[in-house]
């Protein structure tokens, strides 16, 4: 027996939709309209022969008349049982006769290789009068006899010809309704993977682009969350960094959380233990039924994370909370991956340049050790120097990385003292003018050290014209003015400064009051007047600050500090 329905308004869709058959309802009003104008009405029946498409724009002879027939239990059981069988096995059509009045070819659509559906192409037989079964039928319907005649009289009639003939040409123009539908359906995927795959793309490159050695770490992934937190429209994206060095225990949780901050570490301790064990991505839905992470449902509900993982080391991880809309998904957790990989590149190569700075850096100190060795009556200032021109150096506004080379070439600015004879550099009076000269090659002994020394080359400048006046009256080369590199003028300043406020054989360390007083004076003759009142704006406090600092790391007393006129 059919599954129909009574009663239903036209237009109704009932058991499985048209869409289940490949064809829209936009394709079927199209394939409609196409054979209305011949006065043939288009149906469609799903495989159980419930009528789930309908011309709702026909004639009302086939929408008052013959569809609440069609719909009738019963009025087509044995037609379209004997159909289904050849629709499946062959694309002929079959004509049926059953309803008064009417020639109906029903042909077989076939959808993913099966039938989808059965569809009609309805019109008036050539026969059609106001016979003893019209007038039975129009009486059930509750419908004027002669109403339906007037509506029979002015369509055209069809012999089974002509219905079989348009019904090859209906057929083949819903398999090419549905193939352009698949196409369309198909196009419409690719367009949206291929702007999830373009957004994507420019989500990796935005945040390659911000992968510079010389960022802190825990700024490149907070900026890295925040862009990927958009994308992703999650509600929080936090990070866990659990390297050794600067990166170590590195946490955070960005965006709208309920999380407490203290919580916040708990999840990224438990991650991080749980990441280790499986290395890949973890995706739970419902922290509220999960065991381990059911703790964290009190404050949110979706939980994902991916390791930071190079070869079978997890260095961190990247995880979220609560998707804004739905849940995650394997789209979320296939991105989240891919930032992933890409982070844990840069986090690896951020944390082999520590290990390289701090191996430059050693030896810096042991350079610097080597000249306190041998001139213990300036031990300790070429660190102090190098603190003084770090803090100048961020007074004037220039960059981090510039004033780490600053602060480099400070603690290198008298490595050149190693090849000065011991007797001048011992000697605890004033210098002859032959010992000053020997003093004097300093700089440029120095530079020659360095210069085989690719890595430190930038440095140069601050070592070789560390001595050189503003008013070109230094040494080695006698510059003058803004031709002195900034290097060498702001370590100038550093290492007078140190100069002044160190204890001499002679006399007492200088106050810092005192020596900015100098500092001043010689300002255009010596130093460089702009740099002088950058220097000034500092509070001296800070100052002792600073040098108290490293007196308790290194706390020998310092005596026997450089003149400027002399062993500076």
């Amino acid at each position: 027996m059919m599954v129909t329905q009574e009663n239903i308004p036209a237009g109704t869709l009932v058991a499985t939709p048209p869409t289940a058959t490949g064809l829209s309802t936009a394709m079927l009003d199209t394939l409609a309209s196409r054979f209305r104008g011949t006065g043939a009405f288009l149906a469609l029946l799903d495989r159980q022969g419930a009528v789930v498409y309908h011309d709702s724009a026909a004639s009302p002879f086939f929408t008052k008349y013959l569809l609440p027939l069609l719909r009738s239990p019963g009025a087509a059981q044995a037609e379209f049982t004997a159909s289904v069988n050849q629709f499946t096995a062959s694309s002929q059509a079959a004509i049926w006769r059953f309803l008064p009045g009417s020639i109906i070819a029903a042909v077989g659509h076939l959808h993913k290789k099966q039938l989808g559906g059965i569809l009609l192409l309805v019109g008036k037989s050539a026969d059609f009068a106001l016979g003893e079964d019209v007038l039975r039928e129009a009486g059930r319907l509750g419908l004027d006899a002669t109403w339906v005649g007037l509506q029979g009289e002015v369509l055209p009639a069809f012999n089974r010809a002509a219905m079989v003939s348009d019904s090859r040409m209906l057929a083949i123009m819903a398999r090419d309704q549905a193939r352009l539908g698949a196409f369309e359906q198909e196009i419409d995927s690719l367009s949206t993977q291929l702007a999830n795959s373009y957004e994507e793309i420019s989500l990796i490159y935005q945040i390659s682009g911000g992968m510079k050695i010389n960022r802190g770490v825990g700024e490149f992934f907070r900026q890295a969350c925040s862009d990927v937190r958009e994308v992703m429209n999650v509600r929080a994206l936090g990070f866990a960094l659990a390297a050794e060095g600067p990166t170590r225990q590195d946490t955070a949780l960005l965006g709208e959380s309920d999380v407490p901050e203290d919580q916040v570490q708990r999840l990224a301790d438990q991650l991080l233990v749980v990441l280790r064990e499986r290395k890949s991505t973890l995706l739970i839905t419902d922290l509220a039924a999960d065991k381990q992470f059911r703790w964290l449902a009190d404050y949110a509900k979706q939980l994902i994370a991916v390791p930071l993982q190079r070869q079978d080391e997890v260095l961190g991880c990247l995880f979220g909370v609560d998707k804004i809309h739905g849940e995650f998904d394997s789209v979320d957790s296939k991105l989240l991956n891919s930032i992933a990989s890409e982070s844990a590149i840069y986090l690896e190569n951020a944390m082999l340049f520590d290990d390289v700075r701090n191996l430059m850096m050693g030896v810096l100190h042991s350079l610097t050790s080597a000249i306190d060795a041998k001139d213990s009556y300036t031990c300790g200032h070429s660190e102090r120097v190098a603190l003084i021109s770090r803090r100048l150096a961020g007074e004037l506004g220039i960059s981090e990385q510039q004033i780490e080379r600053i602060y480099m070439a400070g603690i290198l600015h008298d490595v050149g003292k190693i090849g000065v004879p011991e007797a001048v550099l011992h000697k605890a009076g004033k210098l002859t003018n032959e010992e000053f000269d020997q003093m004097k090659k300093h700089p440029q002994i120095g530079a020659r050290i360095l210069s085989d020394i690719k890595q430190v080359e930038d440095l140069i400048p601050g070592v070789l014209y560390h001595h050189e006046r503003y008013d070109g009256k230094g040494y080695p080369t006698g510059l003058s003015g803004e031709k002195i590199p900034i290097m060498g003028r702001i370590i100038c300043i550093a290492d007078c400064f140190d100069a002044m406020t160190s204890n001499r054989t002679y006399r007492r360390a200088l106050p810092l009051e005192v020596a900015m007083i100098e500092l001043r004076r010689c300002a255009g003759t010596q130093f460089d007047p702009a740099m002088v009142e950058a220097f000034l704006r500092v509070d001296p406090e800070e100052f002792r600050k600073l040098l108290r600092e490293h007196q308790a790391r290194a706390p020998r007393t310092v005596v026997g500090a450089e003149t400027e006129t002399q062993k500076s």
